[in-house]
């Protein structure tokens, strides 16, 4: 069975007013006028067309079954159905439904926070360094306040490998450097903004744009 998006339309209009009278029948009182009747199905009818929303954030197939020809027989009545549900219930579904989006939306925002950070470091590894940033040289660690070469070696660990994240385990074993001093080193470069970490439960460890300018500033001196 299809519906063209009239016939949807209808179904909406139908039950979003069918819904809204009865919701009024509902709550009505003595001093109920026709007014609180017509807002009534003016919410109900905000509540039915909102029906497509809420299918669409259970992943429900049953609207665009409707649309395309692979519904059943009995699904425009079940559509129909969910449409004067909400409209019935028009405030508390309103309500409820308003909430799962913003829910749904920061969850999205996040994600893709998430995985801009995870993507990253694989692309900054992939990206040859701007040799004319007007970075100091970041090579001089003593500029930092940290003496010693750990940090050169911890930096060409991370830039050096062939993982864009690295454990803390195998920059020791690379730098050959104990995992005291890698975890401290890599401290004082994420406070310098030279390295970055994902964060716990367990630490990965990635260069930044001023740490692969680093890095390239000591593989071209060392060569």
């Amino acid at each position: 069975m299809t519906l063209t998006n009239c016939n949807v339309i209808s179904l909406i209009v139908c039950a979003g007013t069918f819904g809204g009278l009865v919701n009024f029948a509902q709550a009505r009182t003595k001093e109920s006028t026709w007014r609180d009747g017509c807002w009534s199905v003016v919410i109900g009818l905000g509540a039915a067309f909102l029906i497509p929303l809420f299918l669409n954030t259970i992943s429900s197939s049953l609207l665009a079954g409707l649309l395309n020809g692979t519904a059943g027989s009995a699904d425009p009545f079940v559509f129909f159905g969910f449409c004067l549900l909400g409209a019935i219930s028009s405030k508390s579904m309103i309500q409820s439904l308003s909430q799962k989006v913003l829910r749904l939306a920061e969850e999205t925002k996040r994600d893709v926070k998430n995985l801009k950070d995870e993507v990253k470091p694989i692309i900054d590894k992939e990206t040859e360094p701007d040799q004319h940033k007007s970075n100091e040289s970041a090579f001089r660690v003593e500029a930092y306040g940290l003496t010693g070469d750990d940090a050169s070696k911890v930096i060409k660990a991370l830039g050096d490998s062939k993982y864009s994240r690295r454990t803390v385990q195998g920059i020791s074993k690379d730098a050959n450097i104990a995992e005291g001093t890698v975890i401290e080193t890599l401290r004082w470069l994420q406070q310098n903004g030279l390295a970055t970490t994902t964060g716990g439960p367990r630490h990965y460890w990635s260069l930044t744009d001023k740490g692969r300018s680093a890095f390239a500033e000591i593989s071209s001196l060392r060569n």
